[in-house]
């Protein structure tokens, strides 16, 4: 690990996640989605990745997964990512849906 470091704040149904996510580090993104998920099955709820500075292939797959996983409990998961930062050039270049104009999600 390179000191890279990944952190999760939860406000209702809004689940903001700052730092990097590597390699190393990519499970921990996947149990907290998972469990954000459960918990607000069947709901509508946002990740917020405005703040995320490092996003490889697996945690986008750990944060398309969680999309998945959200719809086939009967809720929705939107991605936060404002127009400039990062994960929306990445979203951007993948075709991964997101939300850009969101400045803050309902909390």
């Amino acid at each position: 690990m390179d000191g890279r470091t990944l952190a999760f704040r939860a406000q209702g149904a809004v689940l903001r996640v700052t730092g990097s996510v590597d390699e190393d580090i990519v499970a921990v993104l996947q149990d907290r989605l998972a469990d954000f998920v459960a918990t607000h099955r069947g709901q509508v709820v946002w990740v917020d990745v405005d703040e995320v500075d490092f996003l490889p292939s697996a945690g986008i797959g750990a944060l398309v997964a969680a999309q998945g996983a959200a719809q086939r409990a009967g809720g929705l998961l939107t991605l936060v990512a404002a127009e400039g930062t990062l994960p929306a050039r990445v979203f951007g270049l993948m075709g991964i849906d997101h939300d850009a104009t969101a400045a803050a999600p309902p909390a």
